[in-house]
């Protein structure tokens, strides 16, 4: 992030709150460290720079390198590689528990979620009471509107008429490696950032394998190929990513994905508060940094409320800020492993996604959790099933069963990732015929 901006405060501030938040919150969490490398000698020049920029920023426990240093610590790293900085704090974490966590928590504390519900228009915006209007005819009366719709950010301010900011997506590509080349690399690897990305990086995951990027590419906002996976962004990936890690060229993809930034055109972290309305705060252009933001974002923003928006605020004595122990994901706490709550159920012993060894249990835990998800890809993300080698070759149509019989929805109504994602398209299906025990 540059120095001294809303960005660089909120990232140096939040990066002293992740250990607590999450232990407290129940995210797997690892601090790996990272390790930036110049390769050649324009990037020698720029190292220093960097060096100074993360001093400027309140990063002062990193350390310079020279080059044997930067092979005794990352022994499978180029071999061309001049300098480097050693950032001992860098840390990964699961962004989908993350996800989670933060929604399960308001859930618990009284808030309301409306999951797939389309806000199509918004009237009396200049009044004290405002009137969200949705797509499935629902009416929501507000005093406040907080826009943080991300992509969907600039739509949802022309239902207000909010001030004017242009998003162009920047769509990031990954490569996911298998679990087996996570042991080459103990720390993230960073190559030198330029004006527009921080580069394709190596990152060791919280999940165990390695994933490589990702690119930077820019596309119009009504783009509908823009999370598409392209050779030539994956092709990019490798390439730049071997210049860190040669022996990546080694190791076997199993995955590949695509992600967008809201790149907003007039910078990021762009937040307006009474955004030409009272009573209306606006935040887009919250970019790569966000995750680790994520808490102190949120913080800067509850101040803004109570500040400029009027907001009365009173601590809640009674307010619940953390998860219980079992909320732990099971691919981290591995419950069949544990003789207490096998005896409490036998489906914790039963297997159904052999790759990641993820149980029965784990998957009715979460069909019965507060935000209980009916989607593969819902399940995917809370469980790791479907994640490992085979990518759900293997577990997707149990999955789909499971889903269909604890939640009596016809198997054929079970979809990927919502309406027309449907995994059985002959119709003649109505409920699952096969019950696993």
């Amino acid at each position: 992030a540059a120095v001294d901006t809303l960005e660089s405060e909120l990232v140096t501030k939040a990066s002293r709150e992740w250990p607590e938040l999450a232990k407290k919150l129940k995210i797997p969490y690892e601090k790996c460290g990272a390790l930036l490398i110049a390769i050649n000698d324009e990037q020698n020049t720029q190292l220093d720079k960097v060096y100074e920029k993360a001093l400027k920023n309140g990063v002062t426990d990193i350390q310079q390198l020279s080059a044997e240093q930067a092979l005794e610590l990352e022994p499978k790293i180029t071999k061309n590689v001049l300098r480097g900085i050693l950032i001992p704090r860098e840390s990964i974490a699961d962004p989908f528990s993350t996800s989670i966590a933060f929604a399960e928590v308001a859930l618990t504390n009284g808030v309301d979620i409306l999951l797939g519900t389309e806000i199509i228009g918004i009237e009396n915006a200049d009044d004290k009471i405002k009137t969200l209007v949705t797509g499935c005819d629902k009416r929501i009366d507000t005093k406040i509107i907080v826009n943080v719709a991300g992509m969907g950010s600039r739509k949802l301010a022309d239902l207000y008429e909010g001030e004017s900011f242009d998003i162009n997506p920047r769509r990031g590509q990954f490569l996911i490696f298998d679990k087996y080349s996570r042991s080459a690399i103990n720390r993230i690897l960073l190559p030198i950032p330029t004006a527009k990305t921080k580069g394709v990086l190596v990152i060791p995951t919280i999940f165990g394998n390695l994933i490589a990027g990702p690119t930077a590419e820019d596309f119009a906002i009504n783009d509908n190929t823009v999370t598409d996976s392209t050779i030539e962004g994956l092709q990019t990936l490798l390439d730049g990513a071997s210049k860190l890690y040669p022996g990546l060229y080694e190791q076997p993809v199993i995955g590949t994905y695509s992600g967008v930034r809201c790149n907003c055109s007039q910078g990021s972290y762009w937040i307006r508060c009474n955004d030409n309305h009272p009573g209306i705060l606006t935040v887009s252009g919250i970019r790569s940094t966000g995750f680790t933001s994520s808490p102190a974002l949120a913080e800067y923003l509850i101040s803004e409320l109570h500040t400029k928006l009027g907001l009365n605020l009173e601590v809640n004595s009674a307010a619940i800020d953390s998860r219980s122990e079992r909320s732990w994901p099971g691919w981290w706490k591995r419950p069949y492993l544990n003789n207490e709550l096998l005896k409490e159920s036998q489906e914790f012993g039963r297997v159904i996604c052999y790759c990641e060894q993820i149980s029965l249990g784990e998957i009715i835990q979460h069909l019965d959790s507060p935000l209980k998800p009916r989607t593969l890809d819902a399940i995917k993300r809370r469980t790791r099933a479907q994640t490992g080698r085979c990518q759900g070759f293997d577990c997707m149509v149990t999955v789909a069963e499971i889903i269909s019989n604890h939640c009596n929805i016809p198997l054929n109504k079970i979809t990927k990732r919502g309406p027309g994602s449907e995994i059985i398209s002959t119709g003649k299906h109505t409920t699952s015929t096969k019950v696993v025990k």
